[in-house]
């Protein structure tokens, strides 16, 4: 019913209901680094940056191409070292803040006096593109193609790895949204009798007030799924019910309602509930 087979969105986590060093109260969560470090919530982020070459009067260019300060006036602070030599900067190349990322230079006329600055030798000014200063990422697809006016103009994707960190925001599917109040590392996060590890610890206080029940019944449900190999389905629409997923569980050796006995990461004491 929803569609997650073509269209997924977010992960399975392994979640614990718990109260646990207080990092996650007021709805925030805590999260298990060595998960992280894993891959866990890893995503890339895409921004496009793009520029073409206009016309300026009659006859008069713009042009991509590496700029050089014995010919340019008014170029930039950010570094022009990883701008091919036709002005564009290659896919794979690693960029950070300020790079120049498209180089394009706009003629000056004869008869202008940028400023006092310019000298006989400079016959252009810098109209680059710079990333944004508080980016970093790599270059990954560079497009070049022409306009209606057979000018060209210039695409350059560029790609970040975003990896969970302190004050990001997660939500499960019921809405239960929060953010990350601190990140232990597997160690020092708590443990079942099996020594399953949770990735996430969600407060108990986030789920009385708000009735988020479904909530609860889909954790069960994905327990006993997990445990047989099989996908479940917790929607309505079908005759599932508490109490034949507790079964289930019960049979399996668990307790019914998906309650499990854990022994905290600092002490290895069992946690009282």
């Amino acid at each position: 019913y929803l569609k997650f087979r073509e269209l997924p969105a977010g992960q399975n986590a392994i979640v614990a209901i718990l109260c646990y060093s207080g990092y996650n109260q007021e709805d925030s969560v805590i999260m298990n680094q060595s998960s992280i470090d894993r891959g866990l919530f890893r995503s890339l982020f895409y921004r496009a940056y793009h520029d073409q070459e206009k016309r300026i009067g009659m006859n008069v260019v713009e042009q991509f191409e590496k700029p050089f300060r014995s010919d340019t006036l008014k170029l930039k602070h950010g570094t022009y070292d990883k701008l091919d030599d036709d002005g564009i900067v290659a896919p794979g190349v690693r960029i950070s803040g300020e790079d120049i990322i498209i180089g394009k230079t706009a003629p000056l006329p004869p008869d202008a006096e940028e400023l006092g600055q310019r000298t006989k030798s400079h016959t252009k000014r810098d109209a680059s593109t710079p990333l944004r200063s508080t980016e970093n990422g790599i270059v990954d697809q560079v497009l070049i193609t022409t306009n209606a006016e057979g000018l060209r103009f210039v695409k350059v994707r560029m790609r970040t790895t975003k990896i969970p960190q302190i004050g990001d925001k997660f939500a499960s599917r019921h809405g239960q949204k929060g953010t990350i109040g601190i990140t232990y590392r597997q160690e020092d996060m708590p443990f079942t009798r099996e020594g399953v590890v949770p990735d996430l610890i969600i407060n108990p206080h986030a789920i009385p007030s708000r009735m988020t029940i479904a909530h609860l019944i889909e954790c069960q449900l994905s327990k006993v799924a997990s445990l047989i190999g099989k996908e479940g389905d917790a929607t309505p629409f079908t005759d599932v019910t508490v109490d034949s997923v507790s079964s289930r569980l019960r049979d399996m050796g668990y307790q019914s309602r998906g309650f499990e006995v854990m022994y905290h990461g600092h002490t290895g004491r069992k946690l009282v509930a």
